[in-house]
């Protein structure tokens, strides 16, 4: 069973970038987004989740893994259900080329799959 943070300790961590993204599975993110979103609001738990990001994957060497969209859809979908949403769930509002989009990586892209 994985091991997860479920303290400050694990979430002072991860905001200052020294989560390990090896081991940084998607019950990870989605704890630590749980984590931030109960101690924040929404929008500053958007900013603080995202910097994190941003030091983790630029320190892992894969900036390009980090995207504005995908992580305000997910923050969006954790704080309004509290479940931990599958992977895969956001392509039921985003294509996948929505999805790999780049401009989606700086800024917040709307779903493709509804929009007439």
């Amino acid at each position: 069973m994985t091991t997860l943070p479920d303290n400050d300790s694990g979430l002072n961590a991860f905001l200052a970038g020294q989560t390990d993204p090896s081991t940084f599975s998607h019950a990870k993110h989605v704890l630590l987004a749980r984590q931030l979103l109960e101690r924040s609001s929404f929008l500053e738990a958007a900013v603080l989740y995202d910097r994190a990001l941003t030091r983790i994957t630029e320190h892992a060497g894969v900036p390009e893994k980090r995207s504005v969209t995908k992580t305000l859809a997910f923050l969006s979908l954790i704080q309004e259900n509290g479940d931990s949403p599958h992977p895969g769930l956001l392509e039921t509002w985003y294509t996948p080329a929505r999805l790999a989009d780049p401009r989606g990586r700086n800024a917040f892209l709307m779903p493709d799959r509804f929009i007439g």
